[in-house]
């Protein structure tokens, strides 16, 4: 049995009064939130991503879809592994061929 919990990105935030990007995620299907910090280059990253807004030089998630794509496969899910340092790890379940 998992006991991973679906989350929704919600999308980038500040948080005041520091100023600080967080990632902001729901739980899928009820009231519970993770706001996960993040570095400002990073929250300009996602943002612009999910406005579809390209820049000139490919940024690092680029590559990574760019490589998925390549592979023939498709990024399904991703699953939080770890916090450590302040640092969440994660692992990326792709599918290939469907």
């Amino acid at each position: 049995m998992s006991n991973n919990v679906p989350l929704d990105l919600i999308g980038v935030r500040i948080e005041l009064p520091t100023n600080t990007p967080i990632l902001l995620l729901r739980e899928r299907g009820g009231d519970r939130y993770l706001p996960i910090w993040i570095g400002t280059p990073e929250a300009t990253a996602i943002a612009l991503a999910r406005e579809g807004i390209s820049t000139e030089r490919p940024l690092t998630h680029d590559l990574a879809a760019s490589l998925i794509e390549e592979l023939g496969a498709t990024l399904t899910e991703v699953v939080g592994t770890e916090l450590r340092g302040g640092t969440f790890y994660a692992d990326l379940k792709l599918t290939v061929g469907e």
